[in-house]
């Protein structure tokens, strides 16, 4: 190639550049009109996705960092509910008694360290009832002995509203109406833990019970359809829509295995499909919307620092004797003799609000939702433990001597 030509092809070559970098194409009008409703779109969906994005950072911080709320020192799930019932397993009494044993804490385990009720303002007791955890028995007991310890229950006294969580209105009203009323009294509701403090008025003795968080969604699911109960709802709400046969015959396997929205437990959701009460926690962690998310790591230890830091005694019916000797003694102005007093009425609690043709649920369905509540049961956990390190607080040298743990 000659310098001429080289020349006239590089001329060339530049003149094809500056006329791709100089042309100026025209956009319709319609065009630039969708090029903005785009980037307005990618904004927004930026947007949500960061918010969500930092409210997820937020509790994985939360879930990360060392847990101040441990009832021993460690999260629940440090055994996994598959190995519950070993003898070496932490969530039994056996178990945490070993740990407390093996890390030096036995020896300086005291009932005065583990004691809410002194924290308590005013002789009310406030049962914050969780749904399907055995409160019934727990309240017929209560109005058993209330004679006998000079209180009274009172689990009607105010219009009950099933929503998840009140407005501080609400809040007020329940507050105020525990206060108006005598000293001894036990007021019951299905309710979240109420601060009483915000509300510039003096808090009362918070008890409440936990249970298995599988096997209460279970005992919800049947108890909703329980011919009984629905036969008193619709005779007060005669206008209500009827349920189809096929939904009071449909059973937990398979509604769990066939996906129906009913039976999804889905981590961090708000709002479920079928109403059911599967946020244990909620019940402790009280009325913020950080305690909503199903399964949060952030809704869990709040729960648990209410339980540390307000609740005197939370137990479970699932350890009867265990939980009566720790209300009996953590709180004897409501439960003196309860265990003495317990096997006079043990047979008629036994099948109080019991669900008798509740069908059998497979395992493998119930490790199937199991693996969705991690975090509820790392909660139920905590919870567990703590009320054996009150129980062993109290009977370590009892339970010694007999060579029981």
């Amino acid at each position: 190639m000659t310098p001429n030509s080289d020349r006239s092809y590089k001329m060339k070559l530049r003149d094809v550049e500056n006329a791709f970098k100089y042309r100026r194409i025209p956009y319709p009008k319609r065009s630039v009109e969708l090029i903005a409703l785009l980037a307005i779109s990618c904004t927004f969906f930026l947007f949500m996705h960061t918010s969500k994005l930092n409210s997820r950072l937020k509790e994985m911080e939360v879930k990360l960092q060392p847990s101040e709320f441990s009832a021993l020192g460690l999260t629940g799930n440090h055994i996994s509910g598959h190995d519950a019932g070993k003898p070496d397993d932490i969530n039994t009494l056996h178990g945490t008694y070993q740990y407390l044993k093996s890390t030096g804490q036995l020896s300086s385990l005291t009932p005065q360290q583990l004691n809410n009720t002194a924290k308590a303002e005013m002789d009310r007791l406030f049962f914050t009832r969780c749904a399907k955890v055995g409160s019934e028995s727990l309240i017929e007991f209560m109005e058993d002995i209330q004679d006998i310890n000079n209180f009274d229950v009172d689990h009607t006294g105010l219009r009950k509203i099933n929503n998840r969580q009140r407005v501080p209105k609400t809040q007020i009203e329940r507050a105020l109406h525990i206060f108006d009323q005598e000293p001894g009294t036990v007021y019951v509701e299905h309710t979240s833990w109420i601060d009483f403090n915000a509300f510039n008025l003096p808090k009362p003795i918070f008890i409440n019970l936990v249970r298995d968080p599988v096997e209460r969604m279970i005992s919800w699911y049947y108890y909703v359809r329980n011919s009984y109960r629905n036969a008193i709802y619709y005779r007060k709400n005669p206008k209500a829509p009827l349920k189809p046969t096929a939904w009071f015959k449909k059973s937990f396997n398979d509604c769990v295995r066939s996906g129906d929205p009913e039976c999804q437990y889905v981590p961090f959701s708000i709002k479920e499909t079928v109403g059911n009460y599967k946020r244990q926690s909620l019940f402790f962690c009280g009325h913020d919307r950080d305690c909503l998310p199903f399964d949060s790591p952030l809704a869990i230890q709040i729960a648990k620092r209410r339980v540390e830091e307000e609740y005197a005694v939370v137990g479970t019916w699932e350890e009867t004797n265990i939980t009566l000797t720790v209300l009996e003694h953590y709180i004897p102005r409501y439960f003196a003799l309860a265990t003495t007093l317990y096997p006079l009425y043990q047979d008629a609690l036994r099948n109080r609000n019991r669900n008798n043709r509740k069908p059998t649920v497979d395992e493998d369905v119930k490790a199937m939702v199991r693996r969705n509540f991690t975090h509820e049961y790392d909660f139920y956990y905590f919870c567990k433990q703590r009320l054996y390190k009150q129980y062993i607080a109290l009977k370590r040298m009892d339970l010694e001597r007999l060579n029981l743990i």
